[in-house]
């Protein structure tokens, strides 16, 4: 079983040095560190050397090598729309990778299987989420317009729209959540929001400027005016 997992951040700060050889460390290569916030090593300098990259995207081969390598390194780059590291893959030896793919290649059938069934659950639960969230938007925003509120939740609870934590329960949604999900809905459906971009303006202004009419139909919806 492999050692646990180190992490490798592709730094995103101008003024990094290796605490091994001294060597400054360029914005975008590789150090080896605990978090982005500990001071860390050059990948040169790192045990990681000759071992080999494996892209994500397949948790059998994922885990598989890891638990065949002696050391395990995982890969992280800043995302700078997001303001987070994410996944890049993970660094293992090239031995591991082969002994995980002979694994994988001898039960891919039933894995398979298992993964259709698996998606089959996900598709049930993912719609019985939305219909859950559905109803509180209704019942928070009772003056909606009929059947809105369905819309509403399908492009809240798109994955990584970041509006609807997917591991809520979903009949105990919060009261900011349904209204994030609301206000962004009205955002670009009732105002002209989206058109008001290529005129020089930035997003923050132009959120400013169609604030009071989303208060206002927040307001109508909620039935705390008429």
């Amino acid at each position: 079983m492999a050692a646990t997992a180190q992490n490798i951040f592709l730094t995103k700060k101008e003024k990094l040095k290796c605490i091994t050889c001294g060597k400054r460390i360029p914005k975008g290569k590789s150090y080896v560190a605990e978090s982005e916030g500990h001071k860390g090593t050059c990948f040169s300098c790192s045990p990681f050397v000759g071992y080999v990259m494996l892209p994500p995207g397949n948790a059998a081969m994922t885990r598989r090598s890891k638990k065949h390598s002696t050391l395990c390194a995982i890969v992280l780059a800043w995302n700078q729309r997001r303001k987070r590291f994410e996944r890049q893959g993970q660094l293992v030896e090239e031995s591991a990778i082969e002994k995980a793919r002979l694994e994988c290649e001898k039960d891919q059938a039933a894995r398979d299987v298992k993964n259709k069934k698996a998606a089959i659950v996900r598709e049930i639960k993912d719609r019985e989420y939305k219909i859950e969230f559905a109803k509180a938007i209704r019942r928070r925003y009772p003056n909606c317009p009929r059947d809105r509120e369905f819309d509403i939740a399908k492009h809240a609870c798109e994955k990584y729209s970041g509006r609807v934590g997917r591991t809520a329960n979903a009949k105990q949604f919060d009261a900011k959540m349904i209204d994030l999900a609301v206000e962004a809905h009205i955002r670009h459906a009732e105002t002209d929001y989206d058109t008001r971009f290529g005129q020089g303006k930035g997003k923050r202004e132009i959120r400013s400027e169609v604030k009071y009419d989303i208060n206002h139909i927040l307001k109508k919806w909620s039935g705390r005016i008429g």
